[in-house]
């Protein structure tokens, strides 16, 4: 466990996040869990929403990174669209395989408003979606469409499209067979097959 005590806090709630969900991530439980005293987090943090959110930041910035590098592992010559459905295919799978994590980082009830890395990072992630939205359009994809407009659509769908598989309603709806079913319906309906 790191020595700094900032670190040993942080990575003391996200193995209480990773064991217990959200409804675990109470101050008593993460200087248990970091074996510190139950007053010790708020000497580092100046209260639960500082340091959740220092938590959701750094699933902000692994959610990056995963969509990140999807549309890295895209061959050299796919198109801009191949590369936007990379993209949100690893947008998709980073969030099911860390369920919890991307459950806080939508929780802006329990987290600091006023978190400047928080809102840098968390906008980071919208803006890394609008650049391959914008590349898409300029290869003939909804090119008229308000690009900002379309990637928030794009993104509700894709976190709407998360929700409600970890729920398992859209499998029990729809029948698909996997996300990335679910997913390749969610890009017809957008007209993002192809190319």
């Amino acid at each position: 466990m790191p020595t700094d005590p900032r670190s040993r806090l942080l990575g003391a709630a996200l193995a209480v996040l990773d064991e217990e969900g959200v409804e675990g991530l109470t101050l008593r439980a993460i200087a248990r869990r970091a074996d510190v005293s139950h007053g010790a987090p708020l000497k580092h943090f100046p209260h639960r929403a500082a340091l959740l959110s220092a938590v959701a930041t750094a699933g902000f910035r692994e959610l990056n990174a995963s969509a990140e590098a999807a549309v890295r592992d895209c061959a050299d010559d796919a198109s801009a669209r191949a590369r936007l459905r990379a993209g949100a295919r690893g947008y998709v799978h980073y969030a099911l395989g860390q369920p919890a994590m991307f459950t806080l980082m939508f929780r802006h009830d329990l987290l600091d408003p006023r978190d400047r890395e928080l809102s840098r990072v968390s906008l980071s992630a919208f803006d890394e979606l609008l650049v391959l939205v914008r590349a898409a359009q300029t290869d003939g994809w909804h090119p008229a469409a308000d690009p900002r407009a379309l990637t928030g659509a794009l993104w509700s769908g894709l976190h709407g499209l998360v929700q409600l598989w970890l729920w398992g309603s859209l499998a029990l709806a729809t029948g698909a067979a996997s996300v990335d079913a679910a997913l390749d319906a969610l890009f017809t309906s957008f007209d993002l097959k192809g190319r």
